[in-house]
């Protein structure tokens, strides 16, 4: 399931967003959600972008003869994705754009339970937590992987920015004590 699965929210974007002095964008302009075992029962609009033209599909199954796609297929892997256009959501924002959060939401794949199910941050332990980022690595979605790995990702993403993580880190915490945004 992705936020885009959501009627009652408006959407900017599924992943990769920025906070400006302006307010949170999206960088991608678009959506990107697992569909392995997904039905258009259980999740119309994410089913129907499977089926539309400017949505790529990875690992998912197709039937060589008839041509159809197979999203129970794990052939490959449990990883199966769809990448798809923001236009291919009914209840997307157009702009990308919305105002200042109001609350900051950070998720980790903690297979050992090393952090309490839910936290208020401080800024400083925001920061902390956006550096270190501890998830862990779990069967379904990394190759090799059957049973859980611990790991760290510093800002989820530390090979793709151009400044040090704990830069990103400081205008985290400025951006939740300039905005007085619950973390």
């Amino acid at each position: 399931m992705t936020l885009s699965s959501d009627p009652n929210r408006k959407l900017i974007g599924n992943d990769e967003h920025g906070w400006s002095s302006s307010g949170v964008f999206n960088f991608e302009g678009g959506c990107y959600a697992k569909v392995i075992n997904l039905s258009e029962e259980s999740e119309p609009e994410i089913y129907q972008t499977t089926r539309r033209f400017g949505t790529i599909l990875e690992n998912v199954g197709i039937d060589a003869v008839t041509r159809r796609l197979n999203l129970n297929d794990a052939g490959l892997t449990e990883n199966t994705r769809a990448a798809y256009p923001l236009s291919h959501i009914s209840n997307a924002l157009r702009k990308s754009m919305a105002g200042h959060p109001r609350n900051v939401v950070t998720l980790s794949a903690d297979a050992f339970g090393v952090l309490p199910p839910i936290s208020k941050l401080t800024p400083q332990q925001a920061m902390y937590h956006f550096i270190s980022r501890y998830t862990a690595k779990v069967a379904g979605t990394e190759a090799g992987i059957k049973e859980p790995q611990a790991t760290f990702s510093g800002c989820f993403g530390a090979p793709f920015m151009v400044l040090h993580p704990f830069r990103y880190a400081e205008l985290l915490a400025q951006k939740i004590e300039r905005y007085k945004v619950d973390c």
